[in-house]
């Protein structure tokens, strides 16, 4: 027997003239002649003894509610079996004379039978039917798709799921289906799939979801239903089929992506995200138009990345082989920005020559090459990434991570419970990579949101995001570290020093005794070659990756080819070549944009620099760009994004220094160390504005 309390709120407005606001702005009846009348629930599915209520709408020929609701009558076809009060009350039995309990038996004492009784709605002399299912305790729903079914569905189709109903009589299951009544029917993302009143799924956009169905306050065992994944995006020039483009600074263009399924069809409006690996050279929106800020080469491509395109969870994740839940690459759009650049450089170090802390920042404008006007941190600077657009510079200091605005050339903010060396910046300049390795602490900084996550993570020395700001690799030495903005961390089962992804993001290259290459769509291996590496820079047109370690230069010509789903195909050929004996441990290098040079712009120990040691990247050759007055070591360096001009600092020795110096490298000669600037600092933090 079940027991039930009804309580009733009646919201009066006191006159005619204020009916409008007391309905919240409810546009005024044109007449109240009743018109239509609808139920609601349409049909109930009860267990002996439940009981549920039927609500009533009135509305006139203009589809307005009429107000008040003309008298409502409600009629059991068999109050036998089902009972209804005045006030639209269900009962799946008989109501007492008080109409509280809700009895299952008969005046025998026998109970009464599973039935399927009508109660009948009338008002404004309309009426309307509600079925109501009375049945046994619904135990169990099972949903099932057809036999044999393909493995994905591709955009548009669909596939017909049947579910059936028992209860558990006297230990054993009893099919019930036939007594319950209509299933309610869902799915656990309509953005993959669709399902309607009868149990038919309809594909929408790639990934994996459930498909349950539902009765009596009983939801049924999830099946799975797969919307066919992409298996190829073709990215190309927006109305022809080009792969590239060469323009000058200021030029727009536009780029288009071909969706095609694992079962060869089209998925049209995929949820792609359109990345480039040089932001300030050629940026890209949403909608895939580019914009081309400033000189340089940049790899453009488009993905489908869970959760965003593509999304399946749990044992959901590649259900059937069918790659749901895994990102998927297209192809690269190489573009090539033609023109001049005119950004700033930044100098700054942690100390001086006579070792004491230093907290100067000397910006540098390229055209002019002289020091300009010293801007003081509130701390001692360890480290400075700027932000792919180059719109904000972050710097690790002694009082904690600066937040540095290059337009206004000033420190605008301080997170001074975030210590430690700033090492990455995601694509999209939303998130921060921020390792303290004494402390063993990583801390996740989101810029927009201003707040920051802490993980335990011991010893991280480098990090890279993917251009699609998807994931991260961080790695310690003895271990590597996956970050997700949607998922957190999670440790990779390899170690390893240093770390860069490929400009195409489909892949992402680790340092140590040797390289792995490691597919980021399933974090599976791909093929490794026997260098060991510590440092990493890709070419901006994505077919070199070029490291460096003890053993000297590794140059590592690679391809990845992302049409055939997750993972890609990928192949790599590496040569090698030695550095100067003056160089101890590689820490920094620099890469033209123009394919041409890799410069090493950076190490510890060793001894004094005499010059820059080079690679060409064309033979294999290497050299040196003499400087003039030489001092100690290289410290840092970078390049313009248009490959004019490299920038190096050097620590000072006994006679000279420190100084940065400015080689360019389009002079008629070779590259040139053309200007010495001179700095009070060490310079061991060179950076150039991304512009």
């Amino acid at each position: 027997m079940r027991l039930y309390l009804v309580t009733r709120l009646l919201l009066i407005c006191g006159a005619t003239a204020v009916l409008a606001a007391c309905g919240g702005g409810s546009k005024a009846n044109t007449t109240n002649t009743p018109t239509t009348i609808t139920a609601n629930p349409t049909s109930l599915s009860l267990t002996h003894g439940d009981v549920a209520g039927i609500s009533v709408s009135v509305a006139n020929s203009s589809g307005d509610p009429i107000t008040p609701t003309p008298t409502v009558t409600y009629t059991s076809a068999d109050p036998s079996s089902v009972t209804v009060t005045s006030a639209g009350m269900v009962c799946a039995g008989v109501f007492d004379a008080n109409n509280i309990v809700c009895q299952t038996k008969d005046s025998s004492g026998n109970l009464l039978p599973d039935k399927t009784i009508n109660v009948t709605v009338t008002s404004g002399g309309l009426t309307a039917t509600v079925p109501v299912y009375v049945h046994a305790h619904v135990d169990k729903i099972t949903v099932t798709g057809p036999p044999n079914p393909p493995v994905c569905l591709s955009q548009n189709l669909t596939e017909p799921f049947t579910a059936k109903v028992f209860s558990n009589q006297q230990g054993s299951p009893v099919d019930i289906t036939a007594n319950v009544g209509p299933l309610t029917w869902s799915t656990g993302s309509t953005t993959v799939a669709t399902v309607d009143s009868n149990g038919v799924v309809k594909s929408q956009q790639p990934g994996a979801t459930t498909v349950v169905a539902s009765v009596a306050n009983t939801t049924g065992t999830p099946a799975v239903v797969v919307s066919c994944p992409p298996k190829t995006i073709s990215l190309h020039v927006a109305g022809v089929t080009d792969t590239s483009f060469n323009v000058a600074t200021g030029t727009a263009q536009t780029l288009a992506a071909d969706v095609t399924d694992i079962l060869g069809q089209p998925i049209a409006n995929a949820a792609l995200t359109y990345s480039s690996y040089v932001p300030s050279a050629a940026s890209i929106t949403t909608a895939a138009a580019v914009t081309t800020p400033g000189a340089g080469v940049s790899t453009l491509i488009a993905s489908c990345v869970p959760p965003g395109c593509n999304p399946a969870s749990g044992p959901n994740i590649n259900f059937n082989g069918s790659g749901a839940g895994l990102a998927i690459y297209s192809n690269p759009v190489i573009g090539t920005i033609t023109g001049t650049t005119a950004t700033t450089v930044y100098v700054t170090g942690s100390d001086k020559p006579d070792a004491t802390a230093n907290t100067s920042l000397i910006p540098i404008d390229v055209s002019a090459n002289t020091a300009g006007t010293a801007v003081t941190l509130p701390g001692s600077p360890n480290s400075m990434v700027f932000d792919r657009a180059g719109t904000k510079a972050y710097l690790g200091s002694s009082v904690g991570m600066l937040i540095f605005d290059p337009g206004t050339n000033t420190v605008t903010g301080t997170a001074s419970g975030i210590t430690g060396t700033v090492l990455t910046v995601s694509n999209d300049g939303l998130t921060v990579l921020v390792s303290d390795a004494s402390a063993g602490k990583v801390f996740v900084f989101n810029t927009k949101q201003q707040t920051v996550q802490t993980f335990d993570l011991a010893g991280v020395t480098a990090a890279d995001f993917n251009s699609d700001n998807s994931k991260a690799y961080l790695t310690s030495g003895s271990a590597v570290y996956e970050y997700s903005p949607s998922t957190g961390v999670k440790t990779l089962s390899f170690a390893a020093d240093g770390v860069a992804f490929a400009p195409q993001g489909a892949v992402a290259f680790f340092g140590g005794s040797s390289i792995l290459g490691l597919v980021v769509c399933n974090d599976s291996p791909a093929p490794a070659t026997a260098s060991a590496v510590n440092v990493f820079a890709p070419t901006p047109d994505g077919t070199h990756m070029l490291g460096a370690g003890a053993g000297g230069w590794t140059d590592l010509s690679y391809t990845v080819t992302n049409s055939n789903g997750c993972p890609p195909i990928t192949s790599n050929t590496a040569r090698n070549a030695a550095f100067p004996a003056f160089v101890g441990t590689p820490a920094k290098i620099a890469v033209a944009s123009d394919d041409s040079i890799a410069f090493l712009t950076g190490y510890g120990g060793g001894s004094d620099a005499p010059g820059i040691p080079l690679y060409h990247l064309a033979d294999g050759s290497t050299g040196m760009i003499a400087l003039v007055n030489p001092g100690g070591a290289l410290l840092s360096g970078g390049i313009t994004q248009d490959a004019h001009s490299l920038y190096v600092g050097t620590i000072g020795n006994s006679s000279t220094g420190p100084f940065v110096h400015h080689i360019d490298l389009t002079a008629s000669g070779g590259p040139t160390d053309a200007n010495q600037i001179s700095v009070s600092f060490n310079p061991r933090i060179v950076v150039v504005r991304p512009k």
